[in-house]
């Protein structure tokens, strides 16, 4: 459910937004998306709903959400923070590679389709920045891409991996994509329906996972 948070967060502030929604069952991340250059670095996301239940997202990493070309590691256009992991099975934080295979079938390529990962583990979920490395042309036809987190939230063995398009008027077609987080083995995905990726969803979907 995409909600407009509207300009102007100041210091230290809090904003509250009211919005009635279809059932999206139980949450598991929240994401921000900016077009704006200026810097805003949340403290914690609450959503309450109707029915007395309160869900809390604190951004732990402290990641700042900036369309402005990114100055350091931690700035991107898109940003997520999901249910944090309990003490009892959270393990030391770890690196986790993203690799993504573009397909080499005619228009595959995209340099503007904004991506953000999502890792699914046998102890919950955890969102990675958005997939754009600062001065490199990503997505080519039939190119190899890597994308590096550190210090994720360790959410055990690697079960699933999802992309979501926030953005962009181009799509985008991967042959594969794999996980590797340090103490594991590599986990691939494979595109086997050879589903488009794109904000346009006359040209594909915005969202998928693979199990």
């Amino acid at each position: 459910e995409r909600i407009s948070m509207g300009k102007g967060f100041t210091s230290g502030s809090r904003r509250s937004i009211s919005r009635s929604t279809s059932d999206i069952g139980t949450p598991e991340c929240v994401v921000f998306q900016t077009s704006g250059d200026d810097l805003w670095v949340p403290k914690e996301v609450t959503l309450n709903t109707k029915d007395g239940l309160s869900f809390s997202f604190p951004n732990s990493r402290g990641f700042g959400l900036s369309n402005k070309e990114k100055m350091t590691s931690g700035w991107a256009a898109a940003i997520g923070f999901c249910t944090p992991i309990t003490e009892s099975t959270a393990g030391k934080p770890r690196k986790c590679t993203i690799k993504t295979r573009t397909s080499r079938t005619k228009h595959a390529e995209t340099d503007n389709c904004l991506l953000v990962p999502r890792i699914y583990g046998e102890h919950g979920v955890v969102l990675g920045e958005s997939m754009d490395r600062m001065n490199h042309d990503d997505f080519k036809p039939g190119a190899l891409d890597t994308f590096t987190y550190q210090n994720m939230q360790n959410v055990g063995r690697v079960k699933c991996l999802s992309f979501n398009v926030l953005r962009g008027d181009d799509a985008w077609l991967f042959s594969y994509a794999s996980v590797e987080c340090d103490g594991e083995s590599v986990k691939t995905f494979r595109n086997s329906q050879n589903q488009w990726l794109s904000y346009d969803v006359s040209e594909g979907v915005r969202f998928i996972k693979m199990c």
